[in-house]
């Protein structure tokens, strides 16, 4: 087994965004569903942070499956300008709960950035230290901040069987399973008496 590494990257967004500050823009949910489908059977986990048409990435798991990701990642033509921001070995993963965490900007990552002068989100200007330190914010927020429960990509993320979180307990899916096969049940019975 290799190494567990952090690998962050950033790039200018492809897609046609919308300004839907309420909702998360298709193409953004496109990949997370990739994302999350991907990363969960390959045991990487991460975050994902696009403002500006600028995405951030993080990216956490064992090396000989992180790598060949970033290389995949550094070809596909949804965005450019993929620069290596950080990439370093860890003795225990930050993300592992999640198998792709999304954040668009919030006012904690506004206000990390003002901290340091910078007037909007563009990775490209961030050092080390920044990284580090919006990594620290990404950990702490949680992704329903930043998702409206409006959005139809939040609701096929919700709907998909991809776990926003991997935190979630999961007899809670299987109680509500059990609920509502006994509520068909109970119908089934009713209409088979009359």
């Amino acid at each position: 087994m290799s190494d567990v590494i952090q690998l962050v990257y950033a790039s200018r967004s492809n897609l046609h965004s919308h300004s839907d500050p309420e909702g998360i823009e298709s193409g953004i949910g496109g990949i997370l569903l990739q994302s999350r489908r991907n990363n969960l059977s390959n045991d990487i986990g991460g975050a994902l942070c696009f403002g500006n048409d600028y995405f951030l990435q993080c990216l956490e798991g064992y090396r000989d499956a992180v790598e060949p990701l970033y290389d995949d990642i550094c070809s596909d033509d949804r965005h450019r300008d993929v620069t290596l921001l950080l990439k370093r070995p860890i003795p225990q993963r930050r993300f592992r709960a999640w198998s792709m965490k999304y954040l668009a900007l919030d006012n904690n990552i506004r206000d990390m950035l003002n901290d340091h002068g910078l007037k909007s989100f563009e990775p490209f200007k961030f050092d080390t230290e920044l990284t580090l330190e919006l990594l620290d914010v990404f950990q702490k927020s949680s992704e329903r901040e930043h998702l409206s429960q409006e959005d139809p990509n939040w609701q096929r993320l919700q709907a998909g069987g991809l776990p926003m979180a991997r935190e979630a307990n999961p007899l809670k899916f299987l109680g509500i399973g059990a609920i509502a096969a006994a509520v068909v049940a109970i119908i089934l019975f009713a209409v088979g008496l009359r």
